[in-house]
């Protein structure tokens, strides 16, 4: 059994000591794999990634990256990890170009600019057009773009995503997930978050049906299609 690209092992976390949202979640992600966390509303679906990410504080159990111990890695540490992790909102800097959205990544991680950059504009060659244009200006879709593209320049191990398909069309859903798969193909591990279930499932090599903080259901995205204990976990069952 190879070592997985993240462990997150049994568990805990939360905003408020005492009162964990996350209960006791265990997961395995195998290097260049996509998973999807899904779940009903207020699952803890958001706040298990954002735990992963150094942004909710955990009090039991433990993440591994690669084998790695990064629970307690302070979430602006994290990049050097290996992790990059894009958040559902605010996740550019609006008044900034294009161009200097993905330069200031690219500073902050002390990368060079050329080196990181010309990869990311070959894979989002929409980005290199619009390169001057104020990330406030561009589309919904376009923005999840680059946001995407911002996480890369730091070249992660792990990408997580949070919800990135929130307010976007079917058509742009279709798009963003075809560069995600783009990204999976350079031998980056892919989490996410997503709401938009079908999406999800057809993306994905495997999902995680979350429930009350905790994993109820793991499976191949294609055999989770027709399971009805998915469905069942929707409507406030219980497997």
């Amino acid at each position: 059994m190879t070592m997985p690209a993240l462990a997150i092992e049994a568990l805990e976390a939360g905003y408020e000591p005492g009162l964990p949202i996350v209960r006791g979640a265990s997961l395995a992600v195998q290097a260049s794999e996509i998973v999807a966390i899904i779940g009903p509303n207020g699952a803890g679906k958001s706040s298990l990634v954002k735990a992963v990410a150094g942004l909710v504080p955990i009090s039991r159990g433990r993440n591994l990256l690669f084998g790695h111990d990064i629970t307690k890695t302070l979430a602006h540490r994290m990049v050097f990890e290996g992790l990059a992790f894009v958040p559902q909102t605010e996740n550019v800097f609006v008044n900034l170009s294009v161009a200097e959205n993905l330069e200031l990544a690219a500073s902050i991680v002390k990368a060079n600019r050329r080196e990181s950059l010309d990869p990311v504009y070959a894979m989002f060659p929409d980005l290199h057009r619009q390169r001057a244009y104020l990330a406030g200006r561009l589309s919904g879709g376009q923005r999840q773009m680059l946001a995407v593209a911002r996480g890369l320049i730091a070249r992660p191990k792990l990408l997580i995503l949070d919800e990135p398909s929130a307010g976007l069309s079917p058509k742009m859903v279709d798009q963003v997930f075809s560069k995600l798969r783009e990204v999976r193909a350079t031998g980056v591990t892919v989490l996410l978050v997503e709401q938009n279930v079908k999406a999800a499932l057809a993306l994905a090599d495997r999902a995680v049906v979350l429930v009350e903080g905790r994993e109820r259901v793991v499976g191949k995205s294609s055999d989770l299609l027709n399971d009805h204990r998915v469905a069942e976990l929707y409507l406030g069952g219980r497997a």
